[in-house]
């Protein structure tokens, strides 16, 4: 397993500042989260692309600041708009090729939409074809605003998808009112990528190593389980630590939770 951090835990920093930041920091990996329609542009990718090589960090997955927009960009029932949105997306599924990507997160819908599951998995699948013939993958995130936060969600979508992946993410299960062990079982082997933060009684996302989370637990099981040997990547929001040594002394936290899972 591969720890990293995610560069939206610095927004509203830019995004070549952030990144900078914890390359210089020995960060191993990161996903980028992209934040701006420029920065789409290739002169602007190839820039963080040669960033992350001279400062030694892999970038594994990128995250399109155009999640709350995919309702009625992707999945919504106007087809000359989804056409347009599969175009849209292909600057992620590019900008992702370019940075030796191999992920790109989806939201998906919202939970109040009124389609039935089979099209949003029909909808997911074309956008799994556009991706897969550029080379990239697009995989589902549980997220608690929309369609996807329920296991049975996951399991309907696996057996609909037998060729789809997912990203778990920690603190999305929490505000769902969700217990990971049971997303994480209906997620299984298609578990790809994690979004992991700690948590306690109150809070429900913080940096690694200050809630009471049993993250080796959680990591082993992923491992031993369904295994899970992909980026473990720390995502938070920037009012949940204080200074870039907080994030920093997190992601150290990780590393460790990590090794202590794969040491037999």
């Amino acid at each position: 397993m591969l720890p990293g951090i995610s560069t939206a835990c610095l927004y509203p920093e830019l995004t070549e500042k952030a990144l900078k930041q914890l390359a210089k920091r020995g960060v191993a990996a990161v996903e980028i989260f992209f934040n701006a329609p420029s920065e789409l542009e290739e002169p602007y990718i190839r820039e963080l692309a040669q960033m992350a090589r001279d400062g030694g960090i892999r970038i594994v997955s990128i995250h399109p600041f155009t999640s709350g927009f995919e309702p009625m960009l992707l999945f919504s029932s106007y087809r000359r708009r989804t056409l347009d949105g599969l175009e849209c997306y292909k600057r992620y599924f590019h900008a992702a090729n370019l940075l030796g990507a191999d992920y790109i997160i989806i939201h998906g819908d919202h939970r109040d939409h009124n389609r039935s599951r089979a099209f949003y998995f029909h909808a997911f699948g074309e956008l799994m074809e556009v991706a897969r013939q550029m080379g990239v993958m697009v995989i589902q995130e549980n997220v608690c605003r929309c369609c996807g936060y329920t296991p049975d969600f996951f399991m309907e979508m696996a057996a609909c998808l037998p060729e789809a992946r997912f990203v778990l993410d920690v603190k999305q299960c929490i505000r769902a009112n969700v217990p990971i062990p049971d997303m994480v079982r209906a997620m299984g082997s298609r578990i790809c990528h994690v979004h992991i933060s700690d948590h306690n009684d109150t809070q429900d996302c913080l940096p690694i190593g200050k809630g009471n989370y049993d993250l080796t637990g959680f990591l082993r099981n992923l491992r031993e389980s369904f295994g899970f040997d992909g980026a473990v990547i720390q995502e938070l929001y920037r009012n949940n630590y204080g200074d870039i040594g907080e994030l920093l002394e997190g992601y150290r936290a990780l590393a460790q939770y990590i090794k202590d899972a794969e040491r037999n």
